[in-house]
């Protein structure tokens, strides 16, 4: 069964904007800063901290789930609350007709500072990486079936 499927690609490229300071250290910016998502705009330091949690917060918008195949479902929960904990708000998202269910990444706690957020992630990244794998390995295999 069809249990997890990839969205079309969403563009991930940084946008550049002047600030005063880092939203993430307060370090003075020189020049124009990196928007990060749910973030604000950083300097090119702190960048690098949220490049690979933004890497995989793009891999997890592009999943799709089957909403009749239980094991789908726990992926999509489990993932949901990996991103939770690090401090996304998560949205489940269902389109009945299709039969998917995807997760939408609203925002960010704002009670969670992004040293805070950086740190947790780093935490619960092997987590993270394990569940987008099982996910990848499971669409190779729907891909190798409906082939």
């Amino acid at each position: 069964m069809n249990s997890v499927q990839v969205q079309r690609p969403q563009s991930h490229i940084p946008m550049t904007a002047q600030a005063e300071k880092c939203a993430h250290c307060g370090r003075p910016l020189v020049r124009p800063g990196t928007v990060v998502p749910f973030v604000g705009v950083v300097g090119p330091e702190c960048k690098n901290k949220f490049t690979p949690l933004l890497m995989l917060v793009a891999e997890v918008e592009m999943l799709q789930f089957n909403v009749d195949d239980q094991d789908s479902q726990r992926l999509a929960q489990g993932i949901a609350g990996t991103l939770t904990r690090i401090g996304f708000e998560v949205q489940k998202r269902v389109d009945v007709r299709k039969g998917t269910l995807w997760l939408e990444i609203t925002g960010r706690k704002v009670t969670k500072r992004g040293s805070e957020m950086v740190k947790t992630f780093e935490q619960v990244r092997a987590e993270f990486e394990q569940r987008l794998q099982l996910a990848a390995a499971e669409r190779e295999a729907a891909v190798g079936v409906s082939a």
